[in-house]
């Protein structure tokens, strides 16, 4: 309120009083109004306000409902959201149109947004080994004398880039009032309890802190304070878009409802239901706030699940046919068809050309060198601004694998643009623990199990040096420790040295498939290797190696009696690997190659070559996957090499039908042709648990004398499978059936191609 006072009895100064009070008048009435009160005023209408709920995948219905709006020619003058309300909120707020945001929730990207690494194939050599040998894919950290755990199952670091990504038109934007349209997204400070009310700082970062959902994602930081989903303080903030200066409010609720008495049956269940009751109660109390001139909307979005972004299309279609239903009340918003013309315009983001990038720079408070990271930057100062590139190079730096984030930022220096590289270290390493397991069983007596760990230290130097011991109890024990040193920059050449042992069963069985003999291995090897990698897809290794074994007879004659051997070699090996998974691959190919030479004058007591060769591929149309894959172990100028040179064959894919290693040979070879189809999937990111339905045919056998190899001694075999991948690894249910009734069922965790 303004207040003009003046005096009439003042003398000589009243006579002026008239002209002054003019004057004052005049000035008020032309003091420029805020955006909102000249809206208000030159088109006739109440300043209109949209929030939207939380609610994981269910929030894609937000799309639908502001595909109606726009239909419909109903402007929005600011926007609160919570959690995915906040993501489409904070989109549609930046000027991306309901079309763009659909292709993106409908895409093959935003799945990867909810993983936390970067798939196979953009990881670095060495990571992808890990990803490959242990299916677990969990680092439990060892640091200052205790064990950690990440503070989510997802750090968040495929969501920042992808949201970056979609938000780069964005930087250089820190009040959200100067969006297209003013924004707010709403979290918790997991501290304190307190509603956090986001209108500062980076779009992305305020977006990704809105939907951390506690235990899953990682909280986000921001200003001191440790923030995580906004849904369990206030999942509709109607109050918030209200402080806005919102006239008019459109509400869109998308909140799960409470699980019954029936589907209370596990902890997880419980406790869901008990987050849903702290949603729903803080939901109801800002609805109720709403005055009978608002309109709600609460889409009826059925069992569609928090996260089913695989029905993201089904779920956009519900969105628009409720707010659909609620036009009558919707039409007293819209506007001219001119008036909207010019809002579009000014809400929709402007195409404009990216800059020159003129320097880039890394923040790094890492271990690691600077040099190391940089060498991962592709992108080089004076090349225009190339986001898929930039997307690459951040992949690639976290690929590395020591890092929780990397982040980075489009910064601005004497009117040159420039990239800002942030890396930050795992909260809970810099030492790791990871775990494999695997099961096998052909329900007829024969079966095996391996469990392993390896633990990792990591970055021991600037040049990020690791030193990595594995365990393995089982049906093959194994001890192996390895110092693993880089020696340039871009981690390119190394040198390794390691020692091994371990022991392994050799059958022989009878026609029937009984063992009528089993001799037990055991080896102890020390190596140093020197090598090379390609990119992130390959490597090479020449080296030597010391090894000293004995060999006894565990099941059968003892009189086939025991020995003790020495072996000393060179030894080279190749590896090759662009798969997309490891656990059921679409794309890509694998391959391994390993040779070595067993020489008199390093202290073998006989001089023998062996060639270890391994190939796959994999290849998908539509939902048909096919794997053909190559295998051969052989020794390759020595006919009669003792028994500790023979290798084995038998159980699921490999001659499916036999029993897990039940032949064995010193020469061995299989082909086979996989193929799986994929059934359905519930989940996203890590949640994601297709069902493949598949088979594969096989060929291959194993002989003791290469004269033995023709095509006619070759068997021929093949399976039928179902299998998932689990959070253990793939697990399958198999029938495999071979040439001589061979026939075995089988259940099988763990890695098969």
């Amino acid at each position: 309120m303004i207040r003009i006072i003046f005096n009439p009895h003042s003398g000589e100064k009243a006579k002026g009083t008239p002209l002054l009070f003019l004057i004052l008048v005049l000035s008020i009435l032309l003091v420029p109004l805020d955006a909102g009160a000249q809206q208000l005023n030159t088109l006739g209408r109440p300043r209109t306000g949209l929030v939207l709920s939380g609610g994981g995948a269910r929030g894609v219905a937000h799309i639908g409902v502001i595909k109606v709006l726009e239909e419909m020619k109903i402007p929005i003058d600011c926007i609160a959201g919570t959690s995915m309300g906040a993501i489409v909120g904070g989109l549609y707020a930046s000027g991306i149109s309901p079309e763009e945001m659909e292709k993106i929730v409908t895409s093959i990207e935003w799945n990867d947004a909810f993983k936390d690494k970067p798939s196979p194939q953009d990881l670095s050599f060495r990571r992808k080994q890990d990803a490959a040998d242990y299916l677990i894919d969990f680092d439990l950290g060892y640091k200052d004398g205790k064990l950690q755990i990440p503070r989510g199952l997802i750090q968040g670091q495929n969501l920042n880039v992808i949201l970056k990504s979609l938000l780069f038109h964005t930087e250089g934007i820190s009040n959200f009032d100067d969006l297209h349209i003013p924004f707010r997204a709403v979290a918790a400070d997991i501290e304190t309890g307190e509603t956090v009310v986001l209108q500062k700082g980076e779009l992305a970062r305020a977006l990704r802190a809105s939907m951390s959902i506690p235990g899953v994602f990682a909280p986000v930081e921001i200003d001191g304070r440790i923030l995580v989903d906004g849904g369990i303080v206030n999942n509709v903030p109607v109050d918030v878009v209200r402080q806005m200066g919102a006239d008019l409010v459109i509400v869109v609720d998308i909140g799960t409802g409470l699980r019954s008495r029936e589907k209370l049956s596990s902890p997880v269940a419980i406790s869901a239901q008990v987050m849903t009751i702290m949603i729903q109660r803080n939901s109801k109390a800002q609805i109720a706030t709403m005055s009978p001139e608002d309109i709600l909307i609460q889409p009826q979005l059925g069992d569609v699940g928090s996260s089913d972004f695989a029905r993201a299309t089904e779920s956009i279609q519900i969105g628009q046919k409720k707010a659909a239903e609620l036009r009558s009340r919707l039409a007293k918003l819209a506007i001219q068809d001119k008036d909207y013309l010019a809002y579009l315009s000014s809400q929709r983001k402007q195409s404009s050309e990216l800059p020159k990038i003129a320097f880039i720079d890394v923040v790094n408070k890492s271990e690691l060198s600077t040099k190391v990271i940089e060498a991962q930057i592709k992108t080089k100062p004076d090349d225009k601004l190339d986001m898929a590139a930039l997307k690459k190079d951040v992949n690639r730096a976290y690929g590395i694998g020591t890092f929780e984030t990397v982040d980075f930022r489009l910064e601005r220096k004497n009117k040159q643009a420039g990239i800002i590289i942030e890396p930050v270290e795992k909260s809970w390493g810099p030492n790791y623990l990871r775990f494999g397991l695997g099961i096998e069983d052909n329900f007829k007596g024969s079966s095996n199990y391996t469990l392993s760990t390896r633990f990792t230290k990591t970055a021991i130097n600037r040049l990020g040096a690791e030193w990595r011991t594995e365990l393995q109890i089982g049906e093959t024990p194994r001890f192996y420790s390895e110092f693993y040193q880089p020696i340039d920059y871009s981690l390119d050449y190394f040198v390794a040295t390691g020692v091994e042992y371990k022991v392994r069963n050799i059958n022989l069985f009878n026609e029937k498939g009984d063992i009528t003999a089993q001799y037990r291995v055991s080896t102890a090897q020390v190596g140093v290797d020197i090598g090379r990698q390609f990119g992130n897809w390959g490597e090479l290794r020449l080296g030597v190696r010391r090894e000293h074994g004995d060999v006894g007879v565990r099941i059968g004659d003892p009189a086939l009696g025991s020995a003790s051997y020495d072996r000393g070699s060179i030894y080279s090996s190749f590896s090759y690997s662009t798969l997309d998974n490891y656990a059921f691959p679409l794309a890509g190919a694998d391959a391994d190659i390993t040779w070595m030479y067993n020489l008199k004058k390093m202290g073998s007591d006989i001089e023998a070559q062996g060639l270890s060769v391994h190939w796959m591929a994999a290849k998908t149309w539509g939902k048909n996957t096919f794997v053909p894959t190559i295998r051969i172990q052989t020794v390759l100028d020595n006919d009669d090499s003792p028994i500790q040179d023979s290798f084995s064959l038998g159980g699921f894919m490999s001659l499916s039908g036999y029993s897990i290693n039940e032949i064995s040979g010193r020469h061995t070879g299989v082909a086979s042709l996989i193929g799986y189809r994929k059934m359905g999937s519930s989940g996203l990111g890590v949640f994601n648990m297709p069902l493949y339905l598949g088979g594969s045919v096989e060929t291959g056998n194993v002989w003791d004398k290469r004269s033995d190899i023709t095509y006619g001694s070759l068997i021929y075999a093949g399976s039928v499978f179902v299998g998932t991948n689990t959070y253990l690894g793939p697990i399958f249910l198999a029938y495999g059936q071979a040439e001589g009734g061979h026939r075995s069922v089988y259940l099988f965790l763990g890695q098969r191609f």
